[in-house]
């Protein structure tokens, strides 16, 4: 998947910074992962700010999701099975305990100007998420992460 160019949509989406681990992050970034999953997310679509965990430690994507597919967890393990043979034992496990799981479509990826834990922490006094949160508990963070997404729009035009 090539990272989709479209603009900033006049009625925003819910925002959230959404916590990943590197591969996965490269994988979507690569194209080769359509999907994440989750035992709790949003019921809706939302855009969210990507924060990729250690080694890189900083905010460095934009990821704008489709609507969440919730539905019991032999599905949704299906779903990533078809997207990555041998992954449905993996999505079992990871969903264990639950009734439902969810399959959210990735609809683009774009990279932003990285912004490290070291400003996040001292400029924002952001804590990194366990999964996720929104963006709008942190105003000064989330004018910041705009311009950066502001600023691959002018340099992508």
């Amino acid at each position: 998947m090539q990272p989709t160019l479209f603009e900033i949509p006049e009625q925003p989406k819910k925002t959230i910074i959404l916590s990943l681990h590197p591969k996965p992050y490269t994988d979507i970034l690569n194209g080769t992962k359509k999907y994440e999953y989750r035992r709790k997310f949003s019921k809706e679509a939302v855009s969210a700010f990507i924060y990729v965990s250690s080694p890189a430690k900083a905010i460095q994507g934009y990821i704008e999701f489709g609507m969440p597919i919730i539905d019991k967890i032999e599905n949704i393990a299906a779903i990533a099975e078809e997207e990555k043979p041998g992954s449905r034992e993996g999505t079992l496990a990871y969903l264990d305990g639950l009734e439902k799981g969810f399959a959210i479509p990735i609809l683009s990826i774009r990279e932003i100007q990285p912004l490290s834990l070291e400003e996040l922490r001292s400029d924002f006094h952001f804590t990194a998420p366990q999964s996720y949160i929104n963006v709008d508990t942190n105003p000064g963070l989330k004018e910041e992460l705009m311009k950066r997404l502001q600023a691959f729009y002018q340099a992508h035009r």
